[in-house]
This record gives structure tokens, sequence and C-alpha cells, in this order.
């Protein structure tokens, strides 16, 4: 591995790799360090079918001037090899965000939901539910009543609602605490999508307890934060918990890592405290 990331790193960027070790992994990437100054990211096998790498650079690319992701020096829409400048300083949060960092957090989301960049492509967020469930059996499906109830209730929104940029995936792992702020990188998922689906991603993949998602909404939405606000948001955990209870699964039979597997159970009982 060594050998291939040595030899990556060179033939990009025309520079020699003196240094090279892993760091902290995501769900689809291996990323590693190279001479403590970049970072050469390289996804997984069997990857997340869903995931376009073209249209990822293409958000790269709008997002730059917002200076709120890492800085990307080279990309490569066929295998989806990223290399980009190494954020020092940074850290990830140890058990949960603190209320510093969930501002942070509020504060870029809402400069990129506001930004006014858009891109050709969405989501496809129900596309993404029937591609994971056609890989699993159907003795896993959930209870076709409960699955039925939580999308309709998200298409009354989302047929009302703007679209936006959104990032799509702010798991733990893709959030760069700074001092004085948070860096989003991995735009593998980023499209046009309702702002709310960002908001519930953040609070059900960080798992923020009711205070905190309160605290976090509030410096998100200010003084216009009211209960069918909040409700709105609870309907869209409900479906990122379903989404990600088959995508979990589905990872799991490709790749057979039980990370994916365990993130499956937790979606689970989250939507079975819903239907109760």
């Amino acid at each position: 591995m060594k050998q291939i990331i040595k030899t990556i790193f060179e033939t990009s960027l025309n520079k020699k790799c003196r240094t090279a070790y892993k760091i902290e992994n995501g769900f689809n990437n291996d990323n590693y360090a190279i001479n403590d100054a970049y970072v050469l990211r390289i996804p997984k096998e069997n990857k997340d079918e869903t995931i376009t790498y073209i249209n990822e650079e293409k958000i790269y690319k709008a997002i730059a001037p917002l200076n709120i992701s890492d800085k990307v020096l080279y990309f490569d829409t066929n295998t989806g090899y990223k290399i980009s400048k190494f954020v020092h300083g940074s850290r990830e949060y140890i058990t949960s965000p603190n209320k510093e960092q969930l501002t942070y957090v509020a504060k870029t989301l809402k400069k990129l939901h506001k930004s006014e960049i858009s891109v050709d492509f969405g989501y496809q967020m129900f596309y993404k539910l029937k591609v994971y469930k056609n890989e699993l059996s159907s003795e896993v499906y959930i209870e076709e009543k409960v699955e039925n109830k939580i999308i309709d209730a998200l298409k009354k929104i989302l047929s009302k609602d703007k679209m936006v940029l959104c990032h799509n995936d702010l798991v733990k792992n893709n959030l760069l605490f700074k001092d004085n702020g948070v860096v989003i990188i991995d735009w593998e998922y980023a499209s046009m999508n309702n702002p709310y689906f960002d908001l519930a991603s953040f609070i059900s993949e960080n798992e923020l307890d009711e205070d905190r998602a309160n605290f976090f909404l509030s410096k998100y939405f200010g003084a216009k934060l009211n209960q069918s606000k909040k409700r709105k948001v609870q309907i869209f955990i409900d479906f990122i918990d379903l989404l990600m209870y088959y995508w979990g699964l589905y990872l799991y039979k490709k790749r057979g890592d039980r990370v994916y597997y365990n993130i499956a159970i937790s979606k689970l009982k989250h939507l079975t405290l819903t239907k109760n």
C-alpha cells in the first residue's frame, strides 16, 4: 500500500513523498497524511454506487470561494483519488460537540445554504433508498406501514420548500474543528437538497441530545426557530434513520465490515422509538 500511496502522490503533484501515514478514516475512504502537508484520499473498495465523483469535483469548484472546505489540489473523477492541503490545528470532537462547535457548524451550514450556489443535480434520496434496498433481502425491510408514513410526511415538505446546496453527510469524520470555525470535508454526497436535510443529518449522525439539538437549531434559525421548524427537522431525521439503516446493511453486505452493521442496528433502534 505504501508504494501505491507514493506512486499516486508523486505522479499527481510531481512532488516527492517523504513520509506517509494513515489517519482517521471515514466510512467511504481511507486517508493518508503525506509530508505532514497533504492528505491523500483513497476510496474504499466496493463503493456506494450512488456516488459520482464527477459531481463531487463540481461541488468543490463551486464552493471554493466560501472557504468552508478542504483545499483540493488534485482530483481524479474516475478513481475518486483526492489530494488536499492538510488542515493543521484541526480536531474532531471527543464525545459530543460543545456549544462553540455547534455554533460553528450552524453558521457554516447557514453560509452554505444562503450562498445561492447551485449545481445541476439533486440528492435523489428516494433513488438511493431503492438502490440500497434492492441489494438486500426483503426479510430485513422495515415494516411497510412505518416506512410509508415516514416517506409520505417527507414528500409533503419536499413539494413546498426551496432546494439549496447541501453537504448531506455531516458525520463526525467530515467535521474538522479549528479555533475559529469548522472545515467540512468529503463532499461525495453533496447536491441540491432541502436545507433541513443537512440540519437533520448533523443532529442524527452525531446523536445530539435534545438540549444540544435545540441549541444548534437556535444558532441556525435564531429568533425564527419554532415548533413547526423542529417538527420538520424531526421528519427529516426519521427519513435519514430509515435511509442509513438500509445504507448500513448495503455496505455491510458489500464490504463485510461490522461497523456498517452496527450503524444499521443503531438506526433501527431510532426507528423503533419513532414507531412507538
